[in-house]
């Protein structure tokens, strides 16, 4: 696949997430939620989770925003649903190096590594971690 197909592919990925998220609505049995908001562009998230024996059971999120916060609110949820809290840390830290352009372990974001160029446009990378940052808050409020 050439650069430019690759390109349109990741495009094509980010406008479905934003456009079709799977994980988007209110959790009526959620035991945990935090709100986050990016001043810069005005996105607001809220994301939402039910934790039980050290394992996330069921995740959502939502809220308003470009497509961009959108997009990786509906993949982090894809990615973290179902998942042991210690794995969920692990993503977390992993994407939030990749936004910044640093190493990390593509195959363990999944769909989530379409960001992997965000660090290109430093005004879009808030965007792409606002659920993430959403997350690690409340997994951080769970725990105290």
């Amino acid at each position: 696949m050439t650069l430019a197909g690759l390109d349109q592919l990741y495009r094509q990925v980010i406008l479905d997430a934003a456009v079709d998220p799977t994980y988007r609505g209110q959790l009526t049995n959620a035991t945990d939620a935090q709100a986050a908001h990016n001043p810069s562009c005005g996105d607001v998230l809220e994301v939402q989770a039910q934790i039980r024996n050290d394992q996330i059971v069921a995740v959502s999120f939502q809220g308003s925003g470009c497509t961009i916060s959108q997009a990786s609110a509906s993949l982090m949820a894809e990615l973290v649903a179902n998942q042991s809290i210690n794995s969920v840390e692990k993503a977390i830290k992993q994407f939030k190096a990749m936004i910044l352009g640093q190493e990390a372990d593509l195959d363990q974001l999944g769909d989530a590594g379409v960001f992997s160029s965000i660090s290109q446009f430093p005004t879009r990378v808030k965007c792409a971690a606002l659920a993430w940052d959403a997350l690690d808050e409340l997994l951080k409020n769970q725990r105290s």
